[in-house]
């Protein structure tokens, strides 16, 4: 990874990483929007832990889990920001969470279907 460090992504109830570790393909793919970006972007939450993912009430299917989503945000316009991530196509799951200004990522389908799932 060029932009990101892997402790951003450890969960922040037991502080490990999914025993098979984070996807690859989110980790690059998190490493091209930041390049298209042009400015810092920040991992609020990668790995949820089964018990840390029931906590903050996740779905019983969450990518966090799986290690394959994370949830980021900028510094900066959170429309603009939305809208690049949209128009990356670089993942298959983006969800929108204006009040909280920040952006679900995933890549469950190993980003083969950009922007599939989408709330």
């Amino acid at each position: 990874m060029k932009y990101f460090d892997m402790s951003e992504f450890k969960c922040k109830h037991c502080h490990l990483l999914p025993e098979n570790g984070m996807n690859p393909i989110l980790l690059a793919n998190l490493d091209k929007l930041r390049e298209m970006y042009g400015y810092p972007i920040i991992v609020s939450c990668g790995y949820r832990c089964p018990n840390h993912n029931r906590e903050v009430g996740g779905v019983w299917n969450s990518q966090h889990v799986l290690g394959n989503a994370a949830d980021i945000y900028v510094n900066g316009d959170y429309q603009t920001f939305y809208n690049l991530v949209v128009q990356s196509r670089l993942f298959d799951g983006v969800g929108y969470y204006p009040y909280d200004e920040f952006v679900h990522v995933d890549v469950r389908d190993n980003g083969n279907n950009p922007n599939l799932y989408m709330w």
